[in-house]
């Protein structure tokens, strides 16, 4: 999953003190979609969940916040009525507007109830979720079956299972709901795409931990299969052990990312991060060019974007695009489907300074290919040497949005289109490869996977 907002972290992150900003930002504001409102008073800022009727309060560890908003961007129009918003090094804005007063429903604490909860589950959906219709969810129909079930007896277990059941239908890469009950986490995801899908029904045949499958199947791939047998030994581990390269058939370039950053360490500021990125990314590129590299393959097939459920990053994936890149390219268009007046941004790439590879580029991805992997592919997808090859991503693109229910269960949901040069959207049914092609057969999917990496070599 991509990382949030600044103004949108408010699942995890409220009431933070910043000296250093500007009492001209003191008042409140909403966001342009999104769903939130802030309370700023001289440094001090309290965050809301706002969607229709529903307002809650939040409250946490303001650290992580803290950091990105001192790294931002804060910019006020002549009228002081309009603030926007820009994280480091991204290139896509948020909107807020200056409110008079705080609405009264945030004026009113919510219940921990059956009741309280359902409403604000179906109102977050209603208002902060557009993608209904390409599930062929009918989310009014689906709200007024589902309220029947409430009661104010019902246990946790019956309100998840309830909870559960709606979301159930929207396959969407990007919806998750974590809770604990009874001093026992329990998350459910509606679509982990259908080779993680496979994982977990076997963990439940041969009734072993989910957790084991999965280790089951991706060790064996990205710590056996490609160092050993796909490079040889002779390939490169760096980036936090995220990321592998080296040549096949003296002059295919190999890269394989398992994420889009946390190549310094967990917890580390974009600043960190983005130099991480370009360090690495350079050690490639010279590495390749040194080499004789005349093609390059780009294996994201295992890359879930982002790293023990913590966001991967979007600038992160422009970096390492722009090493591909021979001039500026429009990559894709993306906006909060829930804004009213927010103009669409335009990302654009721009060919590193530093080292660039423009031969020849076959992108690899699978229904594992998900987050900020997507953005990636997107970016790659829209220069002229690129070719994709493969299955079709996750299909959720988009940054997450958090809300937090009464009860303190979070839900994690998409609210932004990412569209590509043609008009093309493809959330919730991912990005189609030019070339489509077996990853992991479902009888040996390491070996499928090593194959194919062969074929695309011997190809080039």
């Amino acid at each position: 999953m991509k990382r949030l907002p600044i103004f949108l972290a408010t699942a995890i992150y409220a009431a933070p003190a910043f000296a250093d900003l500007s009492p001209e930002f003191n008042g409140l504001w909403q966001t342009d979609g999104y769903g939130t409102i802030a309370e700023v008073q001289d440094g001090n800022i309290k965050f809301y969940q706002f969607a229709g009727d529903i307002c809650i309060e939040e409250s946490g560890d303001a650290e992580a916040l803290v950091d990105l908003i001192g790294n931002s961007k804060l910019v006020l129009t002549k009228d002081r009525n309009t603030a926007t918003v820009t994280l480091p090094f991204a290139q896509h804005q948020i909107r807020a507007d200056r409110l008079e007063a705080l609405p009264d429903t945030c004026q009113t604490s919510i219940e921990n109830t059956p009741a309280a909860n359902f409403e604000a589950f179906a109102a977050f959906f209603q208002h902060n979720y557009p993608f209904h219709d390409i599930h062929g969810v009918d989310w009014q129909s689906t709200i007024a079956s589902a309220r029947e079930k409430i009661q104010p007896e019902m246990t946790d277990e019956q309100l998840f299972e309830v909870f559960k059941q709606m979301m159930s239908p929207l396959q969407d890469g990007h919806l998750d709901l974590t809770a604990r009950i009874d001093n026992e986490v329990i998350r459910f995801e509606p679509y982990p795409g259908d080779t993680l899908s496979r994982l977990s029904q076997d963990a439940k045949d041969k009734g072993v931990p989910e957790k084991q499958a999965v280790e089951a199947f991706f060790g064996p791939l990205w710590y056996d299969s490609i160092p050993n047998t796909i490079l040889g030994g002779q390939g490169r581990v760096v980036g936090n052990q995220r990321i592998q390269y080296g040549v096949l058939n003296g002059d295919t370039g190999y890269l394989a990312l398992a994420t889009v950053g946390y190549y310094d360490r967990r917890g580390a500021s974009p600043d960190e991060e983005m130099a991480a990125t370009n360090a690495i990314m350079e050690e490639i590129m010279q590495f390749f060019q040194t080499s004789g590299v005349r093609s390059v393959i780009v294996d994201l097939s295992m890359n879930f974007g982002g790293y023990n459920h913590f966001g991967g990053y979007e600038f992160v994936a422009r970096a390492i695009a722009e090493r591909f890149a021979s001039e500026p390219v429009q990559a894709f268009t993306k906006y909060a489907a829930d804004a009213e007046k927010s103009p669409r941004t335009v990302v654009t790439l721009t060919p590193s300074s530093g080292t660039r590879f423009e031969g020849p580029v076959h992108v690899l991805t699978s229904d594992i290919t998900v987050s900020a992997a997507e953005v990636l592919v997107l970016s790659l997808r829209a220069l002229p040497n690129v070719r994709h090859i493969g299955k079709a991503t996750r299909g959720a693109a988009s940054d997450v949005l958090g809300r937090t229910l009464p009860n303190g269960w979070y839900l994690s949901l998409a609210n932004e289109v990412h569209v590509d040069n043609d008009g093309r959207f493809w959330e919730g049914r991912g990005i189609e490869p030019d070339v489509e092609m077996t990853v992991f057969d479902q009888a040996s999917p390491v070996e499928a996977h090593a194959n194919l990496i062969r074929k695309l070599a011997n190809r080039n």
